[in-house]
């Protein structure tokens, strides 16, 4: 299952970063700058959830410079990392690490642990994606350790979804380590965490990475069920590729548990939630799938008509 692709969060404890650096309205003052901010920070978000990293960069970088016209040190770190966030996405590293450093550095000016946080689980995300994932650890617990000093409940929603963060990370890297019974636990911290908040695309990655630990250790039967449990929050939040992402593995679960009709299906749901959100790769993942699937279950029209879509495809990308 591909574990890695739904490995971080980051996003949200982003946007509640950003959220947090506008003020309540009823105080009187003018907040119209922050507000911008926060709205292009969302306008990058969507962008981001589609894989537009250079519209997403844009967009962070109008939340920045609003952010820095009103010297908002919390927004902007918000807004540096988004930006390593979609800089890490596009393959930037050397990009990643400067937003990741500055962010960290404007969340200490602010003296704002949450927005410390977030920087320091970027620099993590950063790290596990240089193969240096006993470093990452490390970040992600100082991260955790930021919002949750002590294990102590974090003190408002912005700490709470800036510790979800950090723990989906910290499972992830624990996970990679082989250390999966405390990855688990932490996931299952990260999920209350995320339910509570109602925040369903992250407990949706939560839940798929769960699912990828299981399988890992033979225990299928559950992986399926937190699978399923990830596809059922990626629908609350309407998230097309989530859902693309999970349909996937539940088709490969149900295959590995010998329900070829099942992983059929799933894959074919697959199949057509990734063509209706544009995801080549995953439309890919699904016909590589479905044209042996179809074979072993003596539908040759099927197998053809699969292979044929799947030659389309890899001569449409060859021609790019």
């Amino acid at each position: 299952m591909r574990a890695t692709i739904r490995a971080f969060a980051l996003a949200a404890a982003c946007a509640a970063l950003a959220a947090c650096s506008s003020a309540p309205k009823s105080t009187g003052i003018v907040y119209e700058v922050k507000n911008k901010a926060i709205e292009y920070a969302r306008l990058g978000d969507g962008f981001m959830a589609t894989a537009q990293y250079d519209q997403a960069l844009n967009y962070y970088g109008e939340a920045l410079r609003a952010s820095s016209s009103v010297d908002d040190l919390v927004g902007i770190a918000a807004a540096r990392a988004s930006m390593g966030r979609a800089y890490l996405a596009a393959g930037m590293r050397d990009e990643a690490r400067d937003a990741y450093e500055a962010s960290l550095e404007s969340a200490v000016m602010a003296r704002s642990a949450v927005a410390q946080a977030v920087a320091q689980s970027g620099v993590g995300e950063l790290l596990y994606a240089e193969g240096e994932r006993e470093k990452a650890l490390a970040a992600f617990e100082e991260a955790a350790g930021l919002v949750s000093p002590g294990g102590k409940a974090p003190a408002d929603d912005a700490a709470g979804k800036a510790l979800a963060v950090a723990l989906h990370d910290r499972a992830v890297a624990k996970a990679a380590l082989g250390r999966e019974a405390e990855a688990l636990a932490d996931l299952d911290k990260a999920k209350a965490l995320n339910e509570k908040l109602k925040r369903w695309t992250e407990l949706a990655a939560n839940r798929y990475v769960h699912a990828s630990i299981l399988a890992g250790g033979g225990r299928l039967e559950e992986a399926l069920s937190e699978a399923l449990g990830a596809l059922e929050a990626d629908k609350w939040a309407e998230n097309g590729r989530g859902i693309a992402a999970d349909l996937a593995a539940a088709a490969s679960l149900s295959a590995r548990l010998g329900r070829r009709e099942e992983a059929l299906a799933y894959w074919k749901r697959s199949f057509d939630a990734a063509m209706a959100v544009n995801d080549a790769k995953a439309v890919r993942a699904a016909l590589v799938a479905l044209a042996p699937l179809a074979e072993e279950l003596g539908r040759p029209a099927d197998k053809a008509r699969y292979a044929a879509l799947l030659d389309k495809l890899d001569q449409a990308q060859a021609g790019k």
